[in-house]
C-alpha cells in the first residue's frame, strides 16, 4: 500500500493549488521528519527535488521560509487536511473501504449535498484525489 504521495502528483496542482496546500502546511508548523520537495531552477525550467527530511536543521529552515518546500503528503496528514476543511465547512467526512476501493466523501451537514467524492483502489491515492479538490476551492 502507497503511504505517501509523489513528487509528479504534486507537480498536477495549479501554483494556487500548491500555494494553498503549503498555507496549510505552515499553519500546521511542519513536524519534525515530515518529508518534503523543494523547487530548484536549472537551465530548462524549475524542478522538484527531494524528498528531503525535516530535520529542524538550517536547510529546511530556509527552504520553509522561502516558500520553495511542499510536503510529500502521508496519508495521515491528508486525513488531517481533509477533516480540518470539513470541520471549516461544518462538514462530515467518511471514508468506505471494499474490497476493491476506498471511497473518500464529504457531505455537507446542512443540505446533506455531496461537496466531494472520490474512489480508487489504493487509499492514499483515494486521499489524494480528495486533497486536490479542497485545493481547487471545491
Amino acid at each position: 500500500m502507497e503511504q505517501l504521495i509523489t513528487i509528479e502528483q504534486l507537480e498536477e496542482l495549479s501554483p494556487e493549488q500548491k500555494d494553498r496546500l503549503r498555507a496549510w502546511w505552515y499553519a500546521i508548523n511542519p513536524g519534525r521528519f515530515d518529508l518534503y520537495v523543494v523547487l530548484y531552477k536549472y537551465d530548462d525550467g524549475l524542478k522538484y527535488e527531494g524528498p528531503f527530511m525535516n530535520t529542524g536543521e538550517r536547510d529546511f529552515i530556509e527552504d520553509f521560509y522561502t516558500g520553495e518546500a511542499l510536503p510529500l503528503l502521508s496519508i495521515g496528514q491528508m486525513i488531517q487536511l481533509i477533516a480540518d476543511y470539513a470541520i471549516s465547512l461544518g462538514a462530515q467526512w467518511e471514508i468506505k473501504h471494499n474490497w476493491y476501493k476506498h471511497t473518500v466523501i464529504l457531505r455537507s451537514v446542512r443540505n446533506e449535498e455531496i461537496l466531494v467524492k472520490v474512489s480508487d483502489a489504493e487509499l492514499c491515492n483515494a486521499l489524494w484525489h480528495a486533497v486536490k479538490q479542497i485545493l481547487q476551492g471545491k
